[in-house]
């Protein structure tokens, strides 16, 4: 008698009786008998793999449960303790560096933002995001927030799998490919994301308690100088020049303001969950809390999260009742908005020299004119120098960073709720069918108070109200018929047919206006002159509302266990493409993929215990936004009609809209060495998507408005690879470390038909949508390229100067594109007796990023590299130059002039473009279990951690994995985002 807990083949027992051996055996493990001396209470058992015997289960599309060795595709995977060990306030964030093929990108919103993540390379014009999947179903993860430009009006919002507690899931696995996700047919165009949740166990009530507190701070901030004054002093009538270009020897009295205006923020996350169940019933309960002080002052941000999942049998074990419900809310305060309205960054960075911050700790101060509470601020206050006309009203980039925080409020408010149930018979011992279903509602409420004297670009005399309330719901139900039958000694079919249901429905209401009273925000008392009213969808301006009806099937034939066939279709009706020829027969997605276990057909050394071959080809693809296929009117300002922009292409045969489409083919290996203790899994793919989604084109003939096309060819080729070594394996210590790495090379292959589309040429460019007006696609160019003001150049490279003023000349053209060519994540885990470290270093390198915010500092003379420039004799070197005439040219101009005439709010991309490349330390945790003898508490385990702690290189001003919104376009660009910060603190796990 007694307990055995297991720790992937480490064994520890506590022995109860007399017995003279143990024999211990798990699946995929070799069997080991050990030997039970006189006294024994204890012992510790470690067993080694068994690849040949391996039958490892992994959750595929639709949730099948499919043999490891059966896949003709390549998917990855992490565990609960590579989600929870440091903790992400959105559980995506946990994937950056353990999965091959995956760039994660966060936003710059702070704790509990959204997350932007892309398998294997852009592919969409729309929306290269993959599908989320909850234990088999999918649900619609919000997407959009804000653009990289200069004039968001409001910060990030957040999004669905933000609201879930990490605790709660016991594993993610990614589909990468078209191969993999083809069984979603339209929805898995861009992969799949599967998420597995915890459920309750047969055996005895099982309490889990964790708590992490972490402590965040502000580390990747502007380098800036405090040396060089106003360039003009204020005066009676004037509060001085906005820039800082003036005499040096500059008072300072408040010191380094900026460093000491950012906080240490503090992080809590609380989880408490019981397990229970028996042979029949088993439950699973949930409670979570997040509480966050940010390091802006202000800003805070709270989340509660109640999960609680039951599964029962029936029927002698026939019937399978699964039902799973997750309800959360989130309260955001002052989420930093990206860009220069409504950003303390902006008045914080470029406050001129010379002044005293100080002064200004009082944001506001009593108006005597106004009779309310004012702005004070250098340059803005109502009162001053009244006699001449009014008041100071300041520059609509930048206003107290106090003010901001306490007069500009901005409050975010998300509630989702996720609710789901199946139904499972078996039918016999081989054929089962399933009925399931899911809702997902998300609610999300955003108001922005600008109270009166705000500066006069964001508020009207009284102030504003501006409201935002958006409500998307998602249904989804499907019917599986699954079974797996020999056919014979040699094989075996295993298959699911089924039919899908899924509908969409979103809406979003806008009110903006001007209270009759100043600082009254209640819509009730808005001054109808400045009502602005929208309804409107959440990321169309248009009606959102999807249904896609499906049919399904795939089937494998496996030959002996080491040879496996593998085929799929599906065919989706899409209420989207309604009024296209397609509606009828709806548009239709297969897969086909082949594995061969080599390792069972040949005679291999004893060296190699598993190897495997596989490739698949696939083809996906993506429906068109609601109503697109039949545009509608929309309405503002309580009645004013809109009518739509563009139309889809009816008079031109051929040209109605088509879905998009995904041709995908991979071929992949995979091995085991040395008792599987060093793994390779090695993958090469190639993908095609074709018949984007353009919108507002001008056609050569058939119609004279804009019109909505299919066009274009964007292709992505790369390599996976990962691999997992167990160095050491010993009683005492073990040392495992794992390698991830990938690279992407995306290809637009083709934009637009010449023949076709009206002045159109290799030279044409179409404006990605919320990028800021930077992220553009260009016939052999790549997805994510950035254009803009930039050097002129000649054929060798050299940077074409005015021959009089000796400034660069300017030309729009391609300034880099920001996305990495080559990830890596390296893990390693190390355990001694009770002690157990984990050290994740990750790295994305090669591409360019841009950093409007370095053209502000530097225009305005406040970056340290304009003090730099003005200590060595006020001038700034250009060398490799020639004039218009091709004449050679190198020297020195005015450091003043030449950063006012290169930097500022449309920087030259040449000067503040910089490498993207950034590797850093991104997860530290070291653990203790503490030797217990307690009844209650079973285990009990503390430890220290750290997240995103430094960087071991990054050139950029900024944390060029930071992104201002989850759109598709607007990657790789920084204006007056939040700054990175390094989180560490202490963990606390216990299991009663």
């Amino acid at each position: 008698a007694g307990t055995i807990t297991n720790d992937n083949g480490r064994f520890s027992l506590a022995i109860s009786g007399d017995h003279d051996s143990l024999e211990i055996t798990s699946a995929g493990f070799i069997k080991k008998v050990v030997a039970v001396r006189a006294g024994d209470n204890s012992l510790s058992i470690i067993l080694a793999q068994d690849a040949r015997n391996l039958e490892t289960v992994v959750v595929t599309a639709l949730g099948i449960t499919r043999k490891s060795r059966s896949l003709t595709y390549s998917t990855q995977g992490i565990g609960t303790d590579d989600l929870n060990t440091v903790k992400n306030t959105n559980v995506l964030n946990s994937l950056n560096g353990k999965i091959a093929g995956v760039q994660v990108n966060r936003t710059s919103g702070g704790v509990g933002g959204s997350v932007r993540v892309v398998l294997r390379g852009d592919k969409s014009t729309r929306n290269s995001q993959p599908l989320y999947v909850i234990d088999g179903l999918p649900i619609v993860n919000q997407i959009g927030g804000p653009d990289p430009g200069l004039y968001n009006g409001a910060p990030d919002a957040g999004d669905i799998l933000s609201t879930m507690n990490p605790e709660d899931i016991e594993s993610i696995n990614v589909l990468k490919g078209a191969s993999a996700s083809a069984l979603y047919g339209s929805q898995g165009s861009n992969g799949v994301i599967l998420i597995t949740t915890k459920k309750g166990k047969n055996g005895a009530t099982r309490i889990d308690f964790s708590s992490n507190v972490t402590m965040d701070k502000a580390y990747v901030l502007p380098k800036l100088q405090y040396d060089y004054g106003q360039t003009n002093k204020p005066t009676a009538s004037s509060p001085g020049s906005e820039d800082s270009w003036g005499a040096k020897g500059a008072p300072n009295p408040a010191g380094d303001y900026v460093k000491d205006f950012f906080q240490t923020g503090v992080t809590f996350i609380n989880s408490l969950s019981v397990t229970t169940g028996n042979d029949r019933t088993s439950n699973y309960i949930s409670y979570s809390n997040t509480d966050n002080k940010g390091i802006l002052p202000t800003s805070t941000f709270k989340q509660h999260t109640l999960t609680f999942r039951q599964t029962t049998k029936l029927l002698q074990d026939k019937l399978i009742l699964d039902g799973n419900f997750t309800g959360s809310i989130q309260n955001a305060h002052n989420r930093l908005t990206p860009g220069i309205y409504y950003n303390p960054l902006t008045g914080l960075y470029l406050f001129p020299r010379g002044l005293d911050f100080n002064q200004y700790k009082e944001f506001e101060y009593f108006s005597p004119t106004r009779y309310l509470y004012a702005q004070n601020w250098w340059n803005i206050n109502y009162d001053k120098d009244q006699a001449n006309g009014g008041g100071w009203g300041g520059q609509d980039y930048q206003q107290n960073p106090y003010w901001n925080m306490n007069r500009n409020t901005a409050d975010t408010r998300n509630q989702s709720v996720y609710a789901s149930a199946s139904i499972k018979y078996l039918i016999t011992s081989w054929l089962n069918i399933q009925a399931r279903g899911n809702i997902n509602n998300f609610i999300n409420d955003y108001q922005r108070n600008i109270y009166a004297t705000t500066q006069g670009t964001l508020a009207r005399f009284n102030g504003n109200l501006n409201t935002t309330k958006s409500n998307i719901t998602t249904v989804y139900g499907d019917l599986l018929l699954s079974g797996e039958k020999a056919l014979n000694s040699d094989f075996t079919v295993n298959f699911t047919l089924g039919t899908s249901m899924q509908k969409q429905n979103g809406k979003m209401l806008t009110v903006n206006g001007s209270p009759t009273v100043p600082n009254v925000f209640l819509e009730s008392a808005l001054d109808k002159a400045t009502i602005d009213v929208r309804n409107y969808d959440v990321n169309t301006n248009t009606p959102n509302q999807r249904t896609i009806h499906s049919v399904f099937g795939s089937a494998q034939l496996n030959y002996r266990n080491k040879l496996f066939l593998d085929f799929s279709d599906r065919n989706d009706w899409s209420s989207t493409m309604a009024f296209t020829p397609s509606k009828k027969k709806g548009y239709n997605y297969f897969s086909v993929g082949g594995s061969a276990v080599l390792s069972d057909i040949f005679n291999m050394p004893a060296a190699i215990n598993f190897a495997k071959l596989r490739a698949s080809y696939a083809v996906v693809g993506n429906d068109v936004a609601p109503f697109s296929a039949y545009p509608l009117y929309t309405f503002n300002m309580g009645g004013i009609a809109n009518p739509p922009t563009s139309y889809p292409v009816t008079t031109i045969a051929g040209f109605d809209l088509k879905p998009e489409k995904n041709k995908s083919f991979e071929i992949g290996t995979q091995w085991s060495f040395l008792q599987s203790r060093l793994s390779l899994d090695f993958t090469y793919y190639k993908s095609n998507t074709t018949n984007q989604y353009f919108s507002g084109i001008s056609l050569l003939a058939g119609t004279t408005t804009k019109s909505d096309i299919n066009a274009g060819n964007i292709q992505n080729t790369g390599i996976e690879a990962s691999v997992s070594y167990k160095v050491i394996n010993t009683k005492k210590l073990t040392w495992t470390t794992t390698v991830n790495l990938s690279h992407n090379k995306n290809k637009i292959v083709e934009l637009f038909d010449p023949a076709v589309v009206k002045g159109v040429d290799e030279n044409s460019r179409y404006t990605m949508g919320a990028s800021g007006g930077y992220t553009m696609l260009k016939q052999g160019g790549q997805f994510g390229d950035l254009y803009g003001r930039t050097f002129q150049t000649d054929a060798q490279g050299r940077t074409i100067v005015n021959a009089s003023t000796h400034l660069p000349l300017f030309v729009d053209s391609l300034i880099g594109n920001p996305n990495p060519t080559f990830i890596a994540g390296w893990h390693n885990t190390f355990t001694y007796d009770r002690f157990t470290l984990s050290v994740l270093i990750d790295g994305k390198f090669g591409g360019k990023v841009l950093s409007i915010t370095q053209g502000y500092l530097d225009q305005l003379g406040v970056s340290q590299r304009t003090a730099d420039a003005r200590n060595n004799g006020n001038t700034v070197n250009i060398d490799n130059a020639v004039d218009e005439s091709g004449k050679a040219w190198s020297g020195t101009v005015d450091a003043k002039t030449y950063y006012q005439y290169v930097g500022g709010k449309t920087p030259a991309g040449s000067a503040y473009s910089y490498s993207a490349t950034a590797i850093r330390m991104r997860e530290i945790a070291i653990s203790y279990q503490l030797p217990l003898t307690s009844k209650v508490v079973k285990d009990l385990r503390i430890g220290l951690i750290g997240n995103n702690l430094f960087f071991f290189k990054k050139d950029a001003p900024f944390d060029p994995e930071q992104v201002s919104g989850v759109n598709a376009g607007g990657v790789g660009i920084d204006a007056f985002g939040l700054p990175a910060y390094r989180s560490y603190g202490l963990s606390l796990k216990c299991t009663f």
